[in-house]
């Protein structure tokens, strides 16, 4: 695809268009489809941001998530005694030539729940913070930093041998009002590599990888209307973005995220595009981000392989980074259970096989804290223990 065709912002879509699985379909200031498509429901994180996530029906039918809101970290009740011994996923995976297997983490419910924190420091080489360093959180307003709970994940991190992903510094979502309401671009740049510069920066040298920008490929292909698009009118918001990320942790790893680019379509063709584009202007970006949110029995899942090699091609390292496989109800079976198993294999095991993909985050631990409730999509349940999707995930390791 042409640059010159990916330059153009698409027009506002209709109210009464369908979102895609796992797109955007609502909240403050958002104005997109608010209709999911069949099999997947609109659900509310937090007030700033609803999701097309698995569940019954499509049309629009909002329901709100029966959690603390994904801006705030899980409370948990604190445990005592340790996590029956493992294989320890991340020893496995670097005994096979991958850099880590990581999970998503957050907040001192999280952090000091003495079971969770154990599966983190015997299952786990890296962390990743589900929300503390969105620029939400930890930057409400212009030059007032929150650093409380992104500091507590990164020095438990390192306090246990574990490497960070950064995410993520630039979002069109969970996005202070101040910046959605600058419409300079000389002033929006000044703003990106401040923010960059200050967060970035605190972490220097403690930061294994950065989701520089995520979520910035419009469902279908094309660029996603955003305050970051809408002001720069085309791509080089990410290369200020990028640039100042380097120049703030030049050893960082510096990656583009995205969701729905774990299969074909226009949307991957277009990443596709853009990380080429990026590189051909000396952009620095070292790695491709695929979150791989899915469902359990998706006809993608078989030719994820597919998708790894075709984001390889780009020359980057490829990093899956928010993997969970949800059930399509609030309803198990042993038919499921087994099923899920056999989708983290599928997966784990494309990685595996596929020499540009060097790690693997699960965006959570325990189906208890995960911010998909009640579809079980993680690979220990409520009560932290192993489901069959554990054994699933070595499987693929090992396959």
């Amino acid at each position: 695809m042409k640059l010159s065709v990916l330059l153009v912002i698409s027009a506002p879509v209709l109210v009464s268009a369908q979102q895609s699985l796992w797109g955007q379909c609502g909240g403050i200031g958002y104005s997109g489809p608010q209709n999911c498509v069949a099999g997947a429901a609109c659900t509310t994180q937090n007030a700033y941001y609803a999701q097309c996530v698995p569940g019954s029906g499509g049309g629009g039918q909002t329901t709100t998530a029966a959690t603390t809101p994904r801006t705030t970290a899980p409370v948990t009740t604190t445990r005592t005694g340790t996590q029956p011994a493992g294989t320890g996923l991340d020893t496995l995976i670097k005994a096979k030539g991958k850099k880590y297997v990581g999970f998503a983490a957050d907040g001192s419910g999280q952090l000091n729940d003495a079971t969770l924190s154990n599966i983190l420091r015997t299952e786990g080489g890296s962390l990743t913070p589900e929300n503390s360093m969105k620029w939400e959180s930890i930057e409400p307003n212009q030059g007032s930093y929150n650093w409380d709970t992104a500091d507590l994940l990164v020095n438990f991190a390192q306090t246990n041998g574990k490497q960070v992903r950064g995410h993520t510094l630039l979002w069109h979502s969970q996005l202070p009002q101040w910046v959605k309401n600058i419409n300079n671009k000389a002033t929006l740049t000044k703003v990106i590599q401040d923010h960059a510069a200050a967060v970035a920066g605190r972490y220097k040298g403690k930061i294994y990888a950065w989701d520089v920008a995520n979520e910035v490929i419009a469902d279908g292909g094309g660029m996603r209307t955003s305050v970051f698009s809408q002001v720069f009118g085309d791509w080089t918001f990410l290369d200020v973005a990028f640039k100042a990320a380097k120049a703030a942790d030049p050893n960082a790893k510096l990656c583009l995220n995205d969701y729905n680019i774990d299969y074909t379509g226009g949307k991957l063709t277009t990443f596709i595009q853009v990380v080429k584009d990026l590189k051909s202007r000396g952009v620095p970006i070292d790695c491709v981000g695929t979150q791989t949110h899915t469902s359990v029995g998706s006809s993608n899942i078989g030719n994820y392989k597919n998708t790894l090699t075709m984001l390889a091609g780009t020359g980057c390292e490829v990093q899956i980074t928010e993997l969970d496989i949800a059930f399509p109800s609030t309803s198990s079976s042993s038919a499921l259970l087994n099923q899920q198993s056999n989708d983290y294999k599928t997966i784990v095991g494309a990685c595996m096989s596929t020499s540009a993909c060097t790690g693997i985050t699960v965006w959570g631990v325990s189906d208890k804290n995960s911010w998909i409730k009640g579809k079980y999509p993680l690979l220990w349940d409520d009560n932290f223990q192993k489901k069959p999707a554990y054994t699933g995930f070595i499987a693929g390791i090992n396959s």
